[in-house]
């Protein structure tokens, strides 16, 4: 077999109307018309009587040519109507092309022989054909033969015509609009189920150890009456650059009850800086060889716009703009974060860091557990994107604590490393699931949100820390040959109520400058631990100075310092010049 068969046939355009008949039967055999699809559905599949008790109609059409072969295969369904379990008929299935002529399919060695009353099972079929031109199928005939006359008699016992049914392969047409849907408008798969309803909810690109990955929600809703399954569907993309193949979602697929809702999930390994202008839906069809292996493809469905008639993109991911202090308002479909835990933004500021480049973004959330037990602190993931489109995965801090408290808060810090041109305006936070459907990232929350100024009152602010400087002095000391400066800060420190840190809190930070703005020498003072600040008079000393004279007038810099994994980052909080 040519080699290039060997490969998941996922990177093609639909034909006409993909797998959803509309014409009517050739035989005499009766059809039965199929529910009414929803206003934004593709045509449902047109069930045909094969028997008086055995129903049939078409799943899947493969008409798939690379090089100098074609691959032609179809799946069918057949339903048995009657009240006692029925033989599947033995007929030969054949494809007919437009030039006339038959190709007779071979069944899949996983067909079943028999159906259960009221049962619906599918069966595979499938040939290779050397040829190179472009075949066109015209039907799928049922053919009932005898072969105990001679010269053998034939039967045509059904024949479904399949103009506008065939999955073509990459580079067919779409001329059907009714198969495109825009971004915005939910649909229906008839060919499995009318009643569930998708709906395209984000567009995510991530980065994986492995490349970027676009990563796709969609919503699932049972709008019917009975239990229905989720299909297993699969998704590939298409950018100007080509086609990008999407993995399927097998931890997604399930069953909903009627008024259920549960969210499917697609990854698309994308090329980097790729902007995908339509998503494929496709759903996964095997055939089985008589020695056992397997060839597996996949037969569109449905493409997904997003772009809208003039090009443009669709608004995929809408944001509203952001108080600071306020409850983030999250997906309520999230299985993340339970219901009763507020989480809040107190804190975006922009550090300073120790390397040449980049500067570090630190937020600081606020978890707090209104519920009357503890609970596990959820162990979401923070990234910020900026107003030019790139998105920075933020670390959180060292150590947090395991459990959440009843009526308390805790504070956790994430920082997010940014080119030093970055102003910190317009950016979005997204705050997301690590997993549900590891390894890739599942957005909970986003909302827009920008950097915040220091003020130049008289609070130092290192939340949930208020701190007064009341007065401070600087004097120097010499001890046998060797200078050092003393200083003595007067603080009056507030925290706001029940508010949990642990030592892995930002610190205050206070550094020594000459005129020049030379460091002279620094100082690290915690908010935790035995030696933690409080309000009173503080007193320390700068040692191992960087100077062998005393320097007068000087600069005191006090600084909100955070350790990050690449080193500390620091944010200026208040400047002190000496007199």
């Amino acid at each position: 077999m040519n080699k290039t068969w060997k490969r998941s046939m996922t990177v093609w355009m639909l034909s006409a109307a993909l797998c959803v008949p509309t014409a009517t039967m050739v035989s005499a055999a009766e059809a039965e018309p199929a529910a009414p699809a929803a206003p934004v559905a593709a045509p449902v599949a047109v069930s045909y009587n094969l028997t008086d008790a055995i129903k049939a109609e078409i799943k899947s059409v493969l008409n798939e040519n690379a090089g100098s072969e074609t691959r032609i295969g179809v799946v069918v369904r057949l339903h048995n109507t009657s009240d006692r379990m029925r033989r599947v008929p033995d007929y030969e299935l054949r494809m007919q092309t437009a030039d006339g002529t038959h190709y007779t399919l071979r069944p899949s060695a996983a067909n079943t022989t028999s159906i259960q009353s009221q049962e619906k099972v599918e069966l595979s079929y499938l040939i290779t054909i050397e040829r190179s031109d472009n075949v066109v199928l015209s039907s799928l005939n049922w053919i009932e033969i005898d072969e105990f006359e001679y010269p053998q008699k034939e039967k045509t016992v059904l024949s479904i015509p399949l103009e506008g049914l065939q999955w073509k392969g990459e580079g067919s047409v779409i001329p059907e609009s009714a198969l495109i849907k825009p971004w915005t408008e939910a649909f229906t798969l008839p060919v499995f189920s009318s009643s569930i309803e998708y709906t395209p909810v984000s567009l995510f690109y991530q980065n994986q150890p492995e490349g970027p990955v676009a990563f796709v929600t969609l919503l699932a809703e049972n709008k019917g009456k009975k239990k229905e399954a989720i299909p297993l569907l699969q998704l590939d993309g298409q950018a100007e650059s080509g086609w990008f193949k999407g993995q399927k979602q097998e931890a997604s697929a399930g069953t909903l009850e009627p008024g259920a809702k549960q969210y499917v999930y697609f990854a698309i390994p994308v090329d980097n800086e790729v902007e995908l202008n339509r998503l494929v839906v496709l759903t996964p069809e095997s055939f089985v060889h008589a020695d056992k292996t397997s060839i597996d493809y996949t037969i569109g469905r449905m493409v997904i716009d997003l772009q809208d008639v003039s090009g443009k993109k669709h608004d995929i991911q809408k944001v509203q703009a952001y108080q600071p202090g306020a409850a983030i308002t999250f997906d309520p479909l999230n299985k993340l974060i339970r219901q009763g835990i507020d989480i809040s933004l107190v804190e975006l500021h922009m550090h300073g860091a120790e390397g040449d480049g980049y500067q570090t973004v630190v937020a600081k959330f606020k978890l707090r557990n209104k519920l009357e037990g503890p609970v596990a602190l959820p162990e979401f993931q923070a990234e910020l994107r900026t107003k030019d489109g790139y998105s920075y995965l933020g670390t959180r801090q060292a150590t947090v604590d395991q459990n959440l408290i009843s009526n308390l808060g805790y504070v956790v810090s994430y920082s997010f490393n940014v080119p030093s041109k970055e102003q910190g305006d317009d950016l979005v936070m997204n705050i997301l699931d690590s997993k549900t459907a590891a390894p890739y990232y599942v957005p909970i929350a986003s909302f827009q949100t920008k950097t915040q100024e220091q003020t130049d009152d008289d609070v130092m602010r290192f939340y949930p820390f208020n701190v007064k400087l009341a007065d401070w002095r600087v004097a120097p000391l010499y001890n046998a040959g060797t200078y050092s400066y003393k200083m003595n800060m007067t603080l009056d420190i507030s925290r706001e109520d029940n508010i949990v840190v642990n030592q892995n809190f930002s610190k205050m930070k206070v550094e020594l400058e000459d005129q020049l703005g030379r460091t002279l020498g620094s100082e690290t003072l915690s908010f935790t631990g035995t030696k933690r600040l409080v309000s009173a008079q503080q007193s320390f000393t700068f040692n191992d100075l960087y100077t062998d004279q005393i320097e007068t007038p000087l600069v005191v810099k006090i600084y909100e310092s955070i350790d990050t994994p690449l080193g500390e980052a620091k944010r200026l909080v208040k400047t002190l010049n000496q007199r």
